[in-house]
């Protein structure tokens, strides 16, 4: 297994310490008059790392020319799966410093338009077409990545300051996640529209 293989395996594995954080003790310690907890500090710190093994399995794999079937398969479930694993162990918690009813509502778009995605991937290839990742889409997964963390670690603080930059990152997040995924059908309706062969 090469080394882009390996670092989107230690993505996967690094999502199940991401959930375990969530039922660590809390424990928290105070800044600029909020209580930060430091087992979401954690939570943060895992999912900006398997982020970063993201960006460099992608790299590492084009510059090296260590594109494999295996990579091209596995590094969007982990995206997917490391996506999905944060906005539901986000809801239902309280930590945004605003908004929070709209925690689930923003998690059901998230996950269905990865499935969307997926769905579509899945009948371009059965047809023999790759369907390369666009700009929208790199830019939906930069915005949750920071929205993300934000979140985790920031909530209260942006709440005790009374300016919502994390619900601001999240919503920015969701605008992306609806454009990108309704951008990837425009482009690619020409699949539907072909018969069964």
């Amino acid at each position: 297994m090469n080394l882009p293989n390996k670092l989107t395996m230690a993505r996967i594995c690094a999502i199940p310490v991401f959930i375990a954080c969530f039922y660590l003790p809390d424990r928290s310690f105070e800044i600029l008059g909020a209580e930060i907890s430091i087992k979401y500090l954690i939570a943060a710190a895992i999912f900006i790392l398997a982020y970063i093994t993201d960006t460099l399995d992608g790299r590492i794999a084009r510059k090296y020319g260590l594109v494999t079937d295996f990579g091209k398969l596995m590094d969007p479930i982990a995206d997917k799966l490391l996506t999905a694993a944060g906005m539901i162990m986000i809801t239902g918690r309280d930590l945004m410093s605003i908004c929070n009813f709209l925690l689930p509502v923003f998690t059901v778009i998230v996950i269905a338009r990865e499935f969307l995605i997926s769905g579509i991937r899945l009948v371009a290839a059965s047809r023999g077409k790759v369907i390369a990742a666009g700009v929208l889409g790199k830019i939906k997964t930069t915005v949750q990545a920071i929205a993300l963390p934000l979140v985790l670690i920031a909530g209260p603080v942006f709440r005790a300051m009374r300016f919502p930059l994390d619900f601001i990152s999240m919503a920015a997040a969701v605008v992306f996640t609806i454009w990108s995924g309704v951008d990837y059908v425009i482009k690619n309706r020409g699949l539907f529209d072909q018969n069964e062969s």
